[in-house]
């Protein structure tokens, strides 16, 4: 099966899931993919709540490394930000004028402006790609030359018994990312790796400044 990041033959892995011995991308079958009812269905149980300070801890992993880079003033959009929008509340509190834009819950697509933003978040939902190179594309095209790309999801790397690893088990979780992966769309997309935890979290800025 062709890769749906970089389009190179991908290799059969676990229990119906491919891996690109070229981007390292691992994505599951297509043909397992939930249907667009029933990933409103499963999103609509998240309970994230702005005041849940818990939820806001768990932010952090992205918000506190981002706030090293963030310029004094600049305009952000929270990409795909869920049903109880925080991060972007988080991002107001350092001085940001911040958007928010889920394709659900918040499908306002006139927010969806090639190179309009000094900041873009995205948490916990790259490994929702169902089409990734055309999401990444999209989500990569929102940010202006110089700008910031912040990004959470749980990294797969082979220390992780795929087959037992919580993260896959969620439906809605269809791709998963390793290091060579990060590398490939740092190279592809013309971006700057400038904070890795090698876990959950990369930040990159985009070339062209």
């Amino acid at each position: 099966m062709d890769c749906l990041l970089c389009h190179s033959d991908s290799t059969s892995f676990v229990a119906g899931t491919f891996i690109c011995p070229e981007c390292a991308l691992v994505f599951k079958n297509p043909a397992d993919f939930l249907s667009a009812t029933d990933d409103h269905d499963r999103y609509a149980q998240h309970q994230n709540n702005s005041e849940d300070q818990g939820y806001r801890d768990f932010l952090g992993k992205l918000l506190n490394p981002l706030k090293d880079f963030l310029p004094p003033h600049f305009n952000a959009l929270d990409f795909g930000c869920g049903p109880g929008p925080t991060l972007s509340l988080l991002l107001e509190e350092e001085g940001g004028e911040v958007e928010i834009y889920d394709p659900i819950f918040f499908p306002d697509a006139h927010l969806l402006i090639p190179e309009t933003y000094d900041v873009v978040t995205s948490t916990e939902v790259v490994e929702h790609f169902k089409t990734p190179k055309k999401d990444w594309e999209l989500l990569v095209g929102l940010v202006k030359d110089g700008g910031l790309l912040g990004i959470m999801t749980q990294f797969y790397d082979e220390s992780i018994d795929f087959q037992k690893w919580w993260y896959k088990n969620d439906p809605t979780h269809v791709a998963f990312y390793q290091e060579k992966t990060l590398n490939y769309l740092a190279e592809t997309y013309q971006l700057d790796m400038i904070y890795n935890d090698h876990k959950s979290v990369v930040i990159f800025r985009k070339r062209g400044y």
